[in-house]
């Protein structure tokens, strides 16, 4: 410690020393070089002076000697000024510049022979001889260089040698003066250095949280104030550091507890937790995330999520490492076909600064959701067929009897007083029943509808759509219903709108709910409905002048089972489902719908849809070919003489032997031939004996079910063009190989305009075309083969006129059959080809 104490000092004293040593050498510099420019200067005048002197006396003595010309008395004169220090020369010449006497041996050298004078000053001239060395020569005039000139030489090598004698002494002087300065300073150091050295100690104990050192400062200056107070500090550190020292073991204690916490919690999370970095290393991943993805024990931090998990998982990692604020989900593949729901999010921090650490992805297995929202499907399916198809009965059969009564039992009672009371309270029981079952029939739909709508299993039929004609629509839909409260529903619709791209039937729906809201809260006209476009959008709105909606029920509305007012003071109006059904048909076609209430003046509902491209325009000339292909009409003279007009013949397909006898009694009312069959086995095989003209079938049936019999009957070309009517009790089967559907209960007037539609098609499937000429061809043998309607055209008007869309029978002439493309032909659906022999057309 005493040797690193005395190295300490060492440094201190040589830093000082060597800081001392350039102060001393500059000053010493500049001391000497000042003193030696200085004594120089003044030998060197001392001289001039000197020889000046001696030069002057020198010429105002020998005044008369150099005029008498008594250069002896001269020479004599001059030669005792040699005996003054300094004078190195003395010579005389006359003023014909011829030298006198002169003190040299043994002659004067040619150097001072040409040296400039002056009559009226002396002239100082510093010059080298040779046998001298450097000289200061003093040219006097004696009587204004009338009677000569006088040179005085000084010898100023003496001046030199002066000048360095009193340079050595100084600067023996300041060495020996700069030594004893040293051992001052030295002394000086030491007795601050062992201060400081005692302070530098304590610091460092300090700094290594040794609090029980002291120090020791005897000295009476600052230095002893400074120990004092740094001991004093280390004091206080110590109780300091004790307390924190008992803070951290605490802190760390709660820590370790809350991790332990944490990793507790994270392991025994049912949800699988990954956390990544934002370069998509893996940091956390708990045990059920491993179980998830059948993942080993191993530790995978730190390795890529690309090498552990499959290409879903690395798409919703990409999405939250770009560290954007939104929550990404989406459903993932399992391990063993499970199916997991997935949500991330980014990591970031704003403290101390904004950053972004990554992502996390929370994985939950929704296998049994899955199975669950099946069994919904089915249990819905199911209810829905066990709920329509007797309401289908009730509906109709209480219609039917409501009509029977009006139409035959009340007329026979009208004259009888005692019954007229009787009567009104059955047509106003029949009125009731009715109203009610279309009641329950609205909210199975409502639920069947939401239910679907949410499993994503509603089938939608897009097209170019106008939202003027919707508009149109949906008010004649609800005309009865405004009509028999008082009420007008007027239009405002914006000319030349482009079509939207939807669904034609469901956006009906929603402005149909929208208006029947209205008229069910309003006493007042009018109720405006319209629609008006608003830059790419097209947007709709219904208002009525009711009670309106207070500002906080407007986006509830919009929820399940939800209904503004106080249900438990007055009956509900309707099923709460509808404003719900109506958001998610919208949001369905990419769109937004709300609410804007004053509850002074009523509500108004908005929707905006985005516009799309206008439908294309079919030529008028293709309109009038279609019309020929599908709807022939040919002269008089070219028809078969008419048949016998039969009654079309229906087949009734479903297992529910009161809809059968529904239906049978609503197609029987109205002209038509009835059979019927219970299941899909019987339909097809009474199919091909009956040859119907129109079936309706039911989907869900025992033995063979709907779609497996509409499948059989599209297989065989007898009954392949036998329009199909599907009646049943699931929303959304529009499809199943039918040619239209219609979702029970079924409306009596719905059911008979879809009969005679389909019934209509069927007339246009029986027709017959001919691919060649009118002329020739034996009109009477082709009755045979065809019982609708001939129409004539060549190949290439056939396909110009959408062939692809007929369906019927093609004739071709046996000679023209080489020329047209049967290839073609036999691609085309519900097209029979027959070729006709020669006697069939020439």
């Amino acid at each position: 410690m005493a040797v690193m104490a005395q190295i300490k000092g060492m440094s201190i004293f040589l830093k000082t020393g060597l800081l001392a040593f350039c102060l001393f050498g500059c000053i010493s510099i500049l001391t000497s070089a000042l003193a030696a420019y200085t004594l120089h200067d003044r030998l060197t005048s001392e001289y001039v002076s000197k020889g000046a002197a001696i030069a002057t006396a020198i010429a105002s003595a020998s005044q008369e000697v150099l005029l008498g010309r008594n250069a002896a008395t001269t020479q004599a004169m001059i030669d005792q000024y040699l005996a003054i220090e300094g004078v190195a020369y003395v010579f005389v010449v006359d003023s014909d510049g011829v030298i006198v006497s002169h003190t040299f041996v043994p002659e004067v050298p040619d150097v001072l022979k040409p040296l400039p004078k002056s009559k009226h000053m002396q002239i100082v001239t510093e010059l080298k001889v040779e046998s001298l060395g450097r000289v200061i020569d003093i040219c006097a005039p004696v009587l204004a260089g009338v009677a000569g000139y006088v040179h005085v030489g000084m010898d100023k090598e003496l001046v030199v040698s002066y000048f360095w004698k009193a340079i050595f002494d100084m600067q023996v002087l300041l060495f020996f003066t700069f030594w004893a300065c040293v051992g001052v300073l030295y002394l000086v150091t030491r007795r601050i250095s062992r201060p400081l050295d005692q302070l530098t100690e304590y610091a460092r104990r300090l700094a290594a949280h040794d609090f029980s050192a002291t120090i020791d400062i005897r000295t009476k200056d600052e230095l002893n104030l400074l120990g004092r107070a740094m001991q004093s500090m280390g004091q206080e550190l110590a109780l300091l550091f004790m307390e924190m020292n008992s803070e951290v073991d605490k802190a760390t204690g709660e820590l370790r507890d809350h991790m332990a916490y944490l990793s507790a919690i994270l392991d025994n999370l049912a949800d699988g937790l990954l956390v990544v970095d934002v370069t998509g290393k893996i940091t956390v991943i708990n045990p059920a995330m491993r179980k998830l993805f059948n993942l080993s024990d191993k530790d995978y931090r730190d390795e890529m999520v690309e090498d552990i998990f499959p290409c879903e998982v690395l798409d919703m990692v990409s999405g939250v490492r770009n560290c954007s604020s939104e929550i990404l989900s989406a459903e993932l593949p399992l391990s063993s076909g499970r199916i997991g729901k997935a949500i991330s999010s980014s990591v970031s921090i704003s403290e101390p600064c904004s950053q972004c650490l990554g992502g996390v992805i929370l994985v939950r297995d929704i296998t049994k959701e899955k199975e669950l929202d099946q069994l919904k499907t089915d249990f819905i399916s199911t209810v829905s067929h066990e709920l329509r198809t007797p309401m289908t009965s009730v509906l109709g059969f209480s219609k039917i009897i409501r009509k029977k009564l009006e139409q035959v039992i009340f007329p026979l009672l009208t004259h009888k007083d005692s019954v007229s009371k009787p009567i009104e309270q059955v047509r106003g029981n029949m009125d009731i029943i009715v109203t009610e079952a279309e009641r329950l029939t609205e909210l199975i739909n409502d639920v069947l509808d939401i239910a679907r709508m949410e499993a994503g299993e509603i089938k939608w039929r897009d097209s170019e759509v106008s939202l003027a004609e919707v508009l149109r629509q949906s008010r004649n839909s609800t005309k009865g219903f405004w009509k028999a409260k008082g009420l007008e529903v007027e239009l405002d619709i914006e000319e030349g709108l482009p079509f939207v791209h939807g669904d034609s039937g469901r956006l009906v729906q929603v402005v149909v709910n929208l208006i029947s809201n209205a008229i069910k809260f309003t006493e007042k006209s009018p109720i405006v409905c319209g629609v008006k476009k608003d830059g790419e959008f097209q947007e709709v709105f219904v208002k009525d002048n009711g009670a309106g909606i207070a500002p906080d029920d407007l986006e509830l509305v919009f929820a399940k089972f939800k209904q503004v007012g106080d249900t438990l003071t007055s009956k509900p109006e309707g099923t709460g489902l509808g404003l719900s059904i109506c958001r998610q048909i919208v949001e369905r076609h990419d769109g937004r719908i709300w609410a804007e209430s004053d509850p002074e003046h009523g509500s108004t509902f908005h929707f905006v849809l985005l516009s799309g491209r206008s439908g294309v325009c079919l030529p008028p000339e293709t309109k009038q070919c279609l019309g020929r292909v599908f709807a022939p009409k040919v002269p008089p003279e070219v028809l078969i003489p008419p048949k016998p007009e039969v009654a079309p013949l229906i087949l009734v397909v479903d297992d529910d032997s009161a809809l059968i006898r529904f239906l049978e009694e609503v197609f029987e009312d109205n002209g038509f031939r009835v059979c019927s069959a219970t299941n899909g086995e019987d339909a097809f095989r009474l199919a091909q004996e009956l040859n119907p003209d129109l079936i309706t079938m039911d989907i869900m049936m025992p033995f063979m079910d709907g779609r497996e019999a509409i499948r059989c009957l599209r297989s065989l070309p007898a009954t392949r063009n036998i329009p199909v009517l599907v009646i049943t009790a699931l929303s959304g089967e529009q499809g199943d190989g039918g040619d239209m559907a219609l979702t029970k209960p079924v409306d009596e007037m719905r059911l008979l305009e879809a009969a005679r539609v389909l019934l209509g098609k069927r007339d246009a499937c029986k027709s017959c075309l001919v691919l060649g000429e009118r002329e020739g061809c034996d009109l009477e043998s082709l009755s045979l083969l065809c019982t609708g309607d001939i129409a004539f055209m060549t190949e290439k008007e056939f396909w110009e006129c959408r062939g692809t869309e007929f369906r019927g029978t093609v004739f071709i002439p046996a000679e023209e059959y080489r020329n047209i493309d049967l290839e073609r032909l036999t691609k085309l659906l519900g097209v029979s080809i027959v070729i006709l022999p020669d006697y069939g057309c020439e």
